[in-house]
């Protein structure tokens, strides 16, 4: 999996001269938000008619990327703020106007150092991005396609390089694939399993609210894991667009849930801890908010430098809507509780007897 790097690897990242802080997030309307809490990007600045650098920051106490295991930020952060950066490059910079119908495409990640996600627990994830348009159709007023490239940089180190493709409407032509897109969609009636997500430790989180996949029943005979999108719809990450569709945000960490779950089921990782260090979909139609949610995994084997590929299909009114790819970095095991006082270990191992074990909660989730 490649993130298509764009231009050298030396470090800084940001020109000499360029100054970007981290004082204030950019305007919410850039990056489609209502809540100032859910935008990431802080500063830019258009260094050429197709460079652009900006800087992003995540709050620590961040209802969805602040519930992980301590000693690392979420790889997949850094992602979300990079999707969000597209929007600030072609609003501020790009001259496209805003609320021009966008669609993303395709979006091909790659972390490129995992350790530079690394914290304390006291410091914000933050960095720098640089984007070039590499790819443009159709003029500035009437864009059709574009392509950009770029690269992260967080505690000074590369951290991620990416490619995202996105596409253009007009709103006459949006509202018109939204109703080739609807065609043959039962929308009106459509209802969901109302299932309840996994446990949260099955999928490597620990707030109820920040599981968003359910086990999905009967498995299909090829051999892959389902589960169903099950997100809280009230959920202050993913309920701030109000479009009645499903957001891209969702979808993917949907994808990683389901891979970390179906990793842990077949046997590929023993926990359920992992950095995202590599993520591609492609997204060929809009997801419906109302309707269920299919996702299929097929987990692969280890590569030689540890990271567990997972292919996942996502499905619709039994129709592919998309595709991606997870790559999983397992965590280090946890280190083994010390050991327990004679004076307290006949009721501590009373109540550990009681305490169900990782793979007890994954059966009965089934």
């Amino acid at each position: 999996m490649s993130g298509d790097c764009v231009g050298p690897a030396h470090l800084p990242l940001l020109p000499p001269g360029t100054e970007l802080t981290f004082d204030q997030a950019v305007p919410r309307s850039l990056v489609q938000r209502r809540q100032t809490a859910e935008v990431f990007v802080a500063d830019s600045v258009q260094a050429t008619p197709d460079d652009f650098y900006l800087s992003f920051r995540i709050p620590r106490a961040h209802a969805l990327w602040s519930d992980q295991r301590a000693g690392y930020h979420d790889p997949l952060a850094s992602v979300e703020a990079a999707r969000q950066a597209v929007s600030v490059v072609l609003h501020r910079h790009a001259g496209v106007l805003p609320g021009w119908p966008v669609t993303l495409r395709r979006i091909s990640v790659r972390i490129e150092d995992p350790e530079a996600y690394a914290t304390d627990g006291t410091t914000p994830l933050q960095g720098y991005l640089h984007y070039r348009i590499s790819d443009r159709v159709g003029g500035a007023a009437t864009p059709r396609a574009m392509t950009l490239r770029g690269r992260a940089e967080i505690n000074g180190r590369l951290a991620m390089t990416l490619s995202v493709e996105i596409g253009f409407r007009s709103r006459t032509g949006h509202g018109s694939l939204q109703s080739h897109q609807g065609a043959g969609k039962p929308v009106g009636t459509a209802r969901r399993a109302g299932l309840p997500p996994l446990a949260p430790a099955l999928v490597g989180r620990s707030d109820p609210r920040n599981a968003v996949i359910a086990a999905g029943g009967a498995e299909p005979d090829d051999g892959a894991v389902h589960y169903l999108l099950a997100c809280d719809p009230g959920h202050p990450a993913f309920s701030d667009h109000g479009d009645g569709h499903i957001p891209a945000s969702l979808l993917v960490e949907g994808l990683r849930q389901s891979a970390v779950a179906a990793a842990c089921r077949t046997g590929a990782m023993p926990e359920p801890y992992a950095r995202t260090v590599g993520c591609a979909a492609v997204f060929r139609e809009s997801a419906e908010a109302g309707a269920e949610l299919t996702y299929l995994v097929r987990v692969g084997a280890q590569d030689e430098d540890g990271r567990i590929p997972a292919e996942v299909g996502v499905w619709q009114f039994g129709r592919p809507i998309a595709e991606g790819r997870i790559e999983l970095l397992p965590d280090e095991p946890a280190a083994p509780e010390p050991p327990v006082p004679y004076r307290y270990s006949r009721s501590r191992r009373r109540a550990q007897a009681h305490t169900p074990t990782h793979q007890e909660q994954l059966n009965s989730q089934k």
